[in-house]
């Protein structure tokens, strides 16, 4: 388990989904802190580059974990894991959240940086393995 609270940032465009990975982290993974969502990958980097409302890092911290869904509107996680290739954010992990559809590109994402790419169609119970399996992966870098 880690021994600090994982700030954690929840990118998905799917109210839906923010809220079950959300219910998931509140009961499975007391270690992670949900510090904000956004729900659009250019939202994402704003927050990520203190951009305009983002720029307050005492209300925006910047995150240990972002949780990113695959498909986003306007940049997709693609785009975005190019920007953060460019970008230095020391100690930020990323796992990028998939549909089925999504899985072809696994690979690619984690040439890309990604750290983890799961699925996020694996209903509540999948939900819960995969949010504790990220608490404990992220103790690793504790």
């Amino acid at each position: 388990m880690p021994r600090k609270p994982v700030f954690v940032l929840i990118a998905d465009d799917s109210s839906e989904d923010r809220f079950f990975l959300n219910r998931a982290i509140g009961q499975h993974a007391p270690h992670f802190h949900v510090i904000a969502e956004v729900e659009t990958g250019q939202q994402l980097i704003d927050y990520l580059s203190g951009k305009d409302e983002y720029a307050d890092r005492g209300r925006y911290p910047l995150p240990d974990l972002l949780l990113m869904d695959f498909r986003m509107p306007g940049l997709d996680g693609f785009q975005v894991l190019e920007w953060l290739q460019k970008h230095s954010f020391p100690g930020l992990k990323v796992a990028v959240l998939a549909d089925s559809s999504g899985t072809a590109y696994r690979s690619d994402a984690l040439e890309m940086g990604a750290h983890w790419f799961l699925s996020k169609l694996a209903g509540t119970e999948g939900m819960a393995h995969t949010v504790r399996l990220l608490q404990a992966e992220m103790a690793r870098f504790d």
